[in-house]
C-alpha cells in the first residue's frame, strides 16, 4: 500500500472507526474464542443430530426429536463441504450469525430514527452483538438460527416490494419458524405489523406465500411418514404451561422479586434523559453501569449461569413498555417496527433453558439508545461510544475466562485434534482429553455402540452411526418414551458406553431414566476411568 493510499485509509478510519471496529471484534471472537472449550452436552447437541441426518436418518421417524428439525438440517450442510472441519466451521459460524443479524437490525432501523446514523450504526451493531454473544459458547444453536433467518426475512420483507423478494422473505421467516416452537408466533406478529401500517398488498403476498410454504412443509412431513410423530414429539416437551411460564410468569416474577432494581433503573433512566445530563455523559453512565452490574454477577456466579436472567428480563419489560406506549402515542411507524423486533426478542426468550431475551439483545440495546438520544440535537462523541464498547468487551472478557459448563480458560491447553482429526483447532482440559482418548480406544474394540447420557459429539468424531440417533438422552429429548428406546437398544443388541453420570449437575439420575435403566438392568462387561461398558443380559 502506497503512502498516499495508507494516509487516505487512515483518515477515513479516523472519520468512522466503528466500521473497522465491527469487523475487528468479529475476527477477534473467531480467533480468540472459537477454539476453546468442549463440554459433552450443549456444544454438540445440534451437531450430533446433524451427523445422524447426514448419515441418512430421518428425524421424528428414525429417531426422536422434540423440536422442528431445520437447524440440524441446516448445520449438516457444512458436512457436505468438509466432514473433518464441519464442526469447527459451525462454531465460528455462530459468531458470524450474531454479527450479521445485529448489523441487519440496525441497518433496518437507521433510516427511521434520526439518532441512528452512519456514525452510530456500526457502534450499535457491535455493542448489540457483544451483548447477545455474552460468554455463551460457539456452537450450532436453534435459537440463534431462528433469530438469524427471521431477521433476514423481516429485512427483505420491509426493504423490498417485488413479489419474488417477498417470497424469499417469507421463506426465510418460515425457516425461522421451523427452528424452534417459540418462533411460531412471529408470522402473527408480522401480520399485525403489516395491518397496523396498512400494507395490505404486501400482507396478502406474505400470507399467500406463507400458506404455500406451510403446506409444503406439512407435505414433506407426510411424504416422509413424519407428520404424526412430529406433532407428538414436538409438543411432548412444549406445553401450554411451559409457554406461559417462560413467556409471561418469568417476566412478572422478575419484576415482582426485583422491584427495587426496577425502581432504581427507572430513576436512573429518567435522570439521564431529563436532568441536563449531556448525551455523552448519559449514554456512558447508563451503559457502563449495566456493564458494571454484569461484571458483579460474573464474579459471583459460576459458568452454568451464563447471564443474570432477571437483569435482561427487566430491561425487556422497560423497553417494550416504552416502545409500545410511544408507538400508541406518536403513531409513528418507527416505533411499531422496533416493537416488532422486541417481539422477536421475546420469542427467543421462550425456552426451557435460559429464559432471557439476551439471545437477541439488539432491539433492547437500540430501545435504550433511542430513549436516551432520539429527541436530542447533540451528537454522541466517539469517545463515549468507545468507552461503552471497551466496558462491555472487558466485562465479557472476564465472563469468557470461565467457559460454559467447562474449565477455566487457562486449563484449556490440550489439543483435541491430537486424538481425533475432526477436533483439530479445539482445545480442552485434561479430563476431557483423557476421556476422548479412552473413547478412541473403546471405538477400536467395539462396534454398534451408543454413548450415554451426553457425549453428543462421540459418533461424529469416531465416524460411526448412532443406533438410536439421539446423543443426549434426557427424558424430554426422548419425548419421555423410555420404553421405546430400551426396546431399540435391545432389538439392535447395542453396546452401551456409560459415562460416570452420578451426582452430575444435570441430575441424570432423575433426568435420564434410560441411563439409570442400563446401569441397573444390563451387564457390565468392561470399564475405563471414564466409561463403563454394558451389554444386555442373555435373558433379554
Amino acid at each position: 500500500m502506497s503512502q498516499n493510499k495508507f494516509t487516505s485509509w487512515f483518515l477515513n478510519w479516523i472519520k468512522d472507526p466503528f466500521k473497522a471496529i465491527f469487523f475487528i471484534v468479529l475476527i477477534g471472537y473467531l480467533f480468540l474464542y472459537t477454539p476453546f472449550g468442549l463440554e459433552n452436552g450443549d456444544m454438540g447437541s445440534i451437531f450430533g443430530i446433524s451427523w445422524s441426518m447426514y448419515n441418512g436418518y430421518i428425524p421424528h421417524v428414525d429417531f426422536y426429536y422434540i423440536k422442528p428439525a431445520f437447524p440440524p438440517y441446516f448445520h449438516s450442510l457444512f458436512l457436505y463441504l468438509s466432514e473433518d472441519f464441519a464442526y469447527l466451521i459451525n462454531r465460528g459460524f455462530y459468531y458470524v450469525q450474531v454479527f450479521t443479524f445485529a448489523w441487519l437490525t440496525v441497518d433496518l432501523l437507521k433510516n427511521h430514527f434520526k439518532s441512528i446514523n452512519a456514525n452510530t450504526q456500526y457502534f450499535l451493531a457491535t455493542l448489540a452483538a457483544i451483548i447477545t454473544i455474552h460468554n455463551y459458547p460457539p456452537m450450532p444453536w436453534n435459537t440463534i438460527d431462528g433469530v438469524f433467518f427471521t431477521v433476514i426475512g423481516i429485512y427483505i420483507l420491509l426493504k423490498k416490494e417485488n413479489w419474488y423478494w417477498i417470497a424469499l422473505a417469507t421463506l426465510c421467516i418460515s425457516l425461522g419458524v421451523l427452528s424452534k416452537q417459540s418462533f411460531y408466533f412471529m408470522p402473527v406478529f408480522i401480520t399485525a405489523y403489516l395491518i397496523w401500517n396498512k400494507a395490505y398488498i404486501k400482507l396478502g403476498t406474505f400470507i399467500a406465500f406463507g400458506v404455500v410454504f406451510a403446506f409444503s412443509s406439512i407435505g414433506i412431513l407426510f411424504a416422509l411418514g413424519a407428520w404424526e410423530p412430529f406433532i407428538e414429539q414436538t409438543f411432548s416437551f412444549t406445553s401450554g404451561g411451559s409457554f406461559i411460564e417462560a413467556g409471561f410468569k418469568n417476566y412478572l416474577r422478575s419484576a415482582y422479586e426485583n422491584w427495587t432494581w426496577l425502581l432504581l433503573t427507572l430513576v436512573l433512566l429518567w435522570a439521564a434523559r431529563h436532568k441536563d445530563m449531556s448525551p455523552n455523559s448519559g449514554l456512558t453512565v447508563v451503559f457502563v453501569l449495566i456493564a458494571g452490574a454484569l461484571l458483579n454477577f460474573y464474579l459471583k456466579e459460576d459458568s452454568y449461569h451464563t447471564v443474570k436472567a432477571f437483569m435482561f428480563q427487566l430491561w425487556f419489560l422497560l423497553a417494550i413498555g416504552y416502545v409500545f406506549w410511544t408507538a400508541i402515542k406518536s403513531k409513528e411507524q418507527k416505533y411499531r417496527l422496533l416493537l416488532l423486533l422486541l417481539c422477536l426478542s421475546w420469542c427467543a426468550s421462550i425456552s426451557n433453558g435460559f429464559k432471557t431475551p439476551i439471545s437477541y439483545a439488539v432491539p433492547l440495546v437500540i430501545s435504550l439508545y433511542v430513549y436516551l438520544q432520539e429527541n436530542r440535537s447533540e451528537i454522541v462523541y466517539k469517545w463515549a461510544s468507545l468507552a461503552v464498547l471497551a466496558a462491555f468487551l472487558g466485562v465479557f472478557y472476564v465472563g469468557y475466562q470461565t467457559v460454559y459448563n467447562d474449565s477455566e480458560r487457562g486449563e484449556l491447553t490440550y489439543n483435541m485434534g491430537d486424538i481425533f482429526t475432526r477436533l483439530r483447532g479445539i482445545k480442552s482440559d485434561e479430563a476431557t482429553y483423557k476421556q476422548y482418548e479412552q473413547l478412541k480406544a473403546l471405538d477400536a474394540k467395539y462396534d454398534n455402540y451408543t454413548i450415554l447420557p451426553s457425549m453428543t459429539l462421540g459418533h461424529y468424531v469416531t465416524n460411526t452411526k448412532n443406533p438410536i440417533g439421539v446423543d443426549w438422552v434426557f427424558n424430554h429429548h426422548l419425548a419421555d418414551d423410555i420404553d421405546a428406546h430400551i426396546k431399540m437398544l435391545e432389538d439392535q443388541d447395542v453396546t452401551v458406553f456409560l459415562e460416570p453420570f452420578e451426582n452430575h449437575k444435570n441430575s441424570y439420575e432423575e433426568s435420564s431414566l434410560l441411563t439409570v435403566y442400563i446401569k441397573e438392568n444390563w451387564q457390565q462387561i468392561d470399564h475405563t476411568p471414564y466409561f463403563r461398558v454394558y451389554k444386555k443380559p442373555d435373558n433379554k
